[in-house]
């Protein structure tokens, strides 16, 4: 390779490896999960109720008056006579990794698959694969109807192998990777995973995920929430009449597999405009989503700041400096999220 520095092209995307659908949610009973038949659509359904005065701030007398706007939102149950949640999805695992959809300089293109090709005969993507698996076989992706159920069984079929194998999510762990590591059914599940990562041009895996959720009668499921820029009301997703969680969640989840972020956290500051980089407490060191920031906006954090940062590790490493095996875990789970890199590094 030339002594000349290798910079960020302008122009730079990958696309995304790991194809998700949306997941349709569905009610039934336990002691029915074969009997595809009796599993309906959940609907959204909207509630109006009347709601208090709970802001922050208001004065004394507004405190004893009813809130003049009704809480007027969507929701999302079980029936009365059905006690469980069904969540159904596809998963599609594309190949040709480390490939740029687009760049704008051969070197730069070169030298990634260069690296990418090297690290998939080395380090190798094993426990990438495995990490995307367990984060299926925990159920990590139904999120919030998760919690406190009473059991969870995640059924995974592939039918081009005619596998199908049924996992009990609870055998896993949401932040330890290494819980019943060498559990049958989730060693098959990461070979099919890295079946697909290592494929070609025109080779991929698909997979389909059915959820299983013991919660109880008429108890909430939730489905994704919309963005409803300027209104205060919920709104729910739905497909057809069906409530359902978006791809880009239930993806999110999956790839909620970095523990390599090191021991520095950044968040913001008192005063305006204002970041200070602060210690992680060891027992609060759990995996978060592939960001190329590390970015977790619902808690004001990012655990990728300067230099460990995707951009930062990528540039050092088609530049042939050494960086840990593990940032180059976290450099190619970025190219396997997929997103548009460009920028200007040139200056």
């Amino acid at each position: 390779m030339s002594d000349k520095k290798i910079p960020l092209p302008s122009m730079l995307s990958f696309e995304r490896k790991l194809e998700c659908s949306d997941g349709l949610m569905f009610s039934g009973n336990w002691d029915e999960k074969e009997q595809e038949n009796n599993w309906q659509s959940i609907p959204v359904i909207p509630r109006q109720n009347r709601s208090t005065q709970s802001a922050f701030g208001i004065k004394h007398v507004d405190k004893t008056k009813p809130n003049p706007v009704s809480s007027d939102n969507d929701d999302a149950n079980l029936p009365m006579d059905k006690d469980s949640l069904k969540v159904s999805f596809s998963l599609r695992i594309v190949g040709n990794l480390g490939k740029p959809f687009a760049c704008n300089k051969p070197d730069f293109a070169g030298a990634i698959e260069e690296k990418v090709t090297a690290f998939k005969n080395s380090i190798g993507i094993e426990e990438l694969a495995f990490r995307y698996a367990c984060n299926i076989a925990n159920g990590r992706f139904l999120w919030r109807n998760r919690v406190c159920a009473e059991q969870v069984e995640i059924h995974v079929s592939h039918a081009e192998d005619g596998e199908f194998f049924k996992i009990n999510a609870y055998d896993f762990s949401l932040n330890d990777f290494d819980k019943n590591r060498d559990n049958p059914s989730l060693q098959k599940l990461a070979g099919l995973i890295k079946k697909g990562l290592l494929g070609g041009d025109k080779t991929f895996v698909l997979i389909e995920v059915n959820a299983y959720v013991k919660l109880g009668k008429g108890q909430h499921v939730y489905p994704s929430q919309e963005m409803n820029m300027g209104e205060k009301k919920k709104k729910l997703f739905q497909l057809n009449k069906c409530a359902a969680m978006h791809n880009v969640k239930i993806g999110n989840a999956i790839r909620t597999i970095d523990t390599w972020y090191g021991n520095k956290m950044l968040i913001k500051a008192e005063g305006k405009d204002k970041t200070e980089i602060v210690n992680i407490e060891s027992g609060n060191k759990n995996p978060i989503a592939i960001e190329p920031y590390g970015s977790v906006t619902q808690h004001g954090r990012a655990y990728r700041h300067t230099d460990i940062d995707f951009y930062s590790q990528m540039i050092d490493w088609i530049n042939d400096k050494n960086i840990e095996e593990d940032q180059q875990k976290f450099v190619v789970a970025n190219l396997i999220r997929g997103g548009v890199f460009g920028g200007d590094s040139e200056g």
